[in-house]
Order: C-alpha cells, then sequence, then structure tokens
C-alpha cells in the first residue's frame, strides 16, 4: 500500500478537480483561506481537548465536547462573575446529571482568545457533576463546556495532529 501512495498524491495533483495544488498545504493556511480561525487546544491526561477562554473579559477553562448538544456555562461560576442569569421553564441534563435547571445568560459574551464562538443561546446549569466526575478522575475544573451547537454552526474543524479547532467566522 505504501508503494501506491507515491502514485494517488500524483494522480490526485494532476486532477484539475482537485482543490489543493502539488505542493501539500498546511490546513491550517487552506482553512484560512476559507475563513476559518485557528483556536489552540491542549489536551488532557484523559485525552479531552481544553482551551482557556473568557467569559465578559474574566478567563475561563472551556472544554470542548462534542458530545454535548449545547454550548454550557457553569452556573456557579456565572453567578461567581456576576452574570445576569433567567430561568428557563425547560430542564436539561447530560452525562450524570438528569434533570437539571437551565438559564438563558443574554448578556455574556464568551471568547477563545480573539475567536468569537456563536452557540445557539449561551446557557448556564450546574456543572457541579462534570466537575466532580472530572476531579475523580483526575482533571481540574471546567467553567464552559463548548458544544455542538457552535461546532455545527460555525462548521468546526479539529486537528488531532496540531491540537486545534478551527472555527468559521
Amino acid at each position: 500500500m505504501a508503494d501506491a501512495l507515491p502514485a494517488l498524491h500524483e494522480e490526485a495533483s494532476n486532477r484539475k478537480d482537485f482543490p489543493i495544488s502539488a505542493a501539500a498545504m498546511k490546513l491550517e493556511a487552506y482553512l484560512g483561506k476559507e475563513n476559518y480561525q485557528r483556536v489552540p487546544l491542549s489536551r488532557s491526561s484523559l485525552g479531552h481537548f481544553h482551551t482557556p477562554g473568557s467569559l465578559n473579559g474574566h478567563p475561563v477553562v472551556v472544554l470542548i465536547d462534542t458530545g454535548a448538544a449545547s454550548t454550557v456555562v457553569d452556573l456557579g461560576s456565572a453567578r461567581d462573575l456576576g452574570l445576569t442569569a433567567n430561568k428557563l421553564a425547560v430542564t436539561g441534563g447530560g452525562a450524570g446529571g438528569a434533570s437539571l435547571e437551565i438559564y438563558d445568560l443574554p448578556n455574556a459574551k464568551l471568547m477563545l482568545g480573539e475567536v468569537k464562538p456563536r452557540p445557539r443561546a449561551l446557557l448556564a446549569m450546574d456543572l457541579a457533576h462534570v466537575n466532580q466526575a472530572l476531579a475523580h478522575r483526575g482533571e481540574g475544573r471546567v467553567d464552559v463546556v463548548l458544544g455542538a451547537d457552535v461546532l455545527e454552526i460555525q462548521k468546526a474543524v479539529i486537528d488531532y495532529g496540531s491540537s486545534s479547532l478551527f472555527l468559521k467566522q
């Protein structure tokens, strides 16, 4: 199979409909041309991706969770930062949380460095169960879970090779 790779590369490079030239383009450069911004990630000992972020200018720890439907701020963190939290009529949950109260954070601004994620709505809920599970496995606490809403809306690309998240702006 390895012997066939140079021939396949040459064939692909000679195709007129192939989007990348024969000179291998780096993923970051290609995505940059497509209006993506890079968010550097760090990987925990459990394999979870994290990134530093900010909520209304205050530093927060963000966990990237492709299995979470929504982007959620820990309710305790939201209260500590003095964010307005409006209780919603619905409840929700996730891994280990059965029926938790959900709050809307209408004035909260989440940033990942210079990159602005665009969640459907920035919500808050008690993430104690998440942080307890992480602590049980030797991990630090998180303030925000970045969910599939942002990943879908901004056509996310996660590059494991460079530990990077790319979000289309």
